[in-house]
């Protein structure tokens, strides 16, 4: 590699590396480039020429956090195809639990922002990811050829993967029940997609996953204020208990609103 372009990719390492460990240490992606090119020791200048921008070190580092995932499933362990995609989900699912901070805050600039110059690119990234996993099954005719050619199935698996992920990433489900919603969708995706000689092999695996399912779902407590005696919202609250992780803290208004409800409060005299 000629000396420029290496000490190029040298200070390009340096900056990711930055921005990685800064992410790590506050939980947030509010820094500045200033703070990045400080922490990796080159000017603010040259943090904008290679990366462009903000959204740019994020997608940059995003990308290279998963190189290794999308390249490193190439090679299934199970010998039967159709458990290749709950491989893969199995294998997405512990390089996020690897580095959660990171992975939770740059999905969340990710998931909230339009960004027509690096996420079709991603998402076609991915999608190429989950068509790889049921390339053999198909080969193999578990399921229909067409349905892998035309991305209908990768494309199911992804968007099934990426619901469970949302919930993750914005705190909704712990890491267990992110595993087991992901691989839940997986399998429940293939079994559909399988011919019906070929879903019977999933039958048991599918039980399994199914037990591990989280009972509760901790997104629903937003619909607990003043919930109906009865209701599902009102059943979810009592379910879920005060103390659970994922609930959203009442504010001083919902205190009080809910007080009035329950005509707990009373009128201020005048």
């Amino acid at each position: 590699m000629p000396a420029l372009k290496r000490h190029t990719s040298e200070r390009l390492e340096r900056i990711l590396d930055a921005g990685r460990e800064i992410i790590r240490e506050t939980g947030d992606t509010g820094f500045t480039m200033k703070d990045v090119a400080v922490r990796a020791k080159v000017s603010p200048a040259t943090v904008f020429n290679l990366l462009g921008s903000k959204d740019g070190l994020f997608y940059a580092l995003l990308s290279r956090l998963l190189d290794d995932l999308f390249i490193g499933v190439r090679r299934y362990t199970s010998p039967d195809p159709l458990e290749h995609a709950i491989e893969a989900t199995d294998f997405v699912v512990d390089a996020f639990l690897a580095d959660p901070v990171v992975f939770r805050e740059l999905f969340l600039v990710f998931l909230g922002t339009r960004d027509e110059m690096h996420r079709p690119w991603f998402l076609h990234r991915s999608l190429s990811f989950w068509r790889h996993s049921v390339e053999v099954a198909a080969a193999e005719h578990a399921v229909p050829i067409q349905d892998v050619e035309s991305d209908e199935l990768p494309r199911a698996l992804m968007l099934g993967f990426i619901g469970a992920f949302y919930l993750w990433v914005h705190g909704d489900t712990d890491d267990p029940g992110f595993r087991a919603q992901a691989l839940y969708g997986t399998a429940l995706t293939i079994m559909g997609a399988s011919n019906d000689s070929a879903s019977g092999r999933l039958v048991s695996r599918f039980k399994e996953i199914k037990r591990q399912l989280p009972k509760h779902h901790t997104f629903l407590r937003h619909l607990v204020p003043g919930a109906q005696k009865g209701s599902r919202s009102d059943r979810a609250a009592v379910r879920l208990g005060p103390g659970d992780a994922g609930a959203r803290p009442a504010t001083e208004s919902t205190k009080k609103a809910g007080a009035r409800k329950a005509g707990a409060v009373k009128p201020r005299r005048k």
